[in-house]
């Protein structure tokens, strides 16, 4: 009977003190605070990468953009002056040739382009590397009666991009199809 007693007491003190813990005169436990993390501020060089790297994929948008309108519209005889503000090089020269030749065939395209992303590839200073994915899946190319010669496809592509006096133009590219951006 004693240890019964004993242990009576034990859980009626334990019970007290449970509830003298839970009481509302009690004050609240002090939170423990949580260690913050500190992110190191971005450097010069790292901020200019990014700016770099924006100014680029601006091009980049802006270009696409205006080659497509001219496609639609049914080519040029030359690039225009807008595309040779954001383009020079090889990748001028081959997208100017294909304008010029759906101006001369009298061909034109329905549809829109849509770009699923646009990723860093490479950086230095002078020259950046940019990776796209290119859909045209839904753009057809038609010839001047109407008729549809052929579809678009969904291309991975990487696109040299070099620093000149006036900014960033494309300079020259590779691509291939592929059935997923991934």
């Amino acid at each position: 009977m004693v240890g019964g007693r004993t242990r009576a007491w034990v859980a009626v003190l334990l019970c007290t003190l449970v509830l003298a813990g839970c009481s509302p005169d009690s004050p609240p436990p002090t939170p423990t605070p949580t260690p913050s993390v500190v992110t190191p501020a971005e450097t010069e060089a790292e901020r200019q990468e990014r700016l770099d790297y924006e100014a680029a994929e601006k091009a980049y948008r802006t270009f696409r953009a205006d080659f497509n309108e001219n496609l639609r519209s049914g080519g040029a005889s030359r690039p225009p002056e807008k595309l040779s503000r954001v383009a020079g090089g090889g990748y001028l020269k081959e997208t100017g040739q294909v304008l010029q030749a759906y101006k001369g065939l009298g061909n034109y395209q329905r549809g829109n382009e849509r770009i699923v992303y646009v990723r860093r590839g490479g950086y230095e200073p002078s020259e950046l590397v940019l990776l796209a994915c290119e859909d045209t899946r839904e753009v057809r190319t038609v010839d001047s009666a109407g008729r549809t010669l052929g579809h678009g496809d969904l291309r991975a592509v990487s696109i040299v991009v070099r620093h000149s006096g006036s900014g960033w133009k494309l300079w020259s590219g590779k691509g291939k199809k592929v059935t997923s951006c991934d």
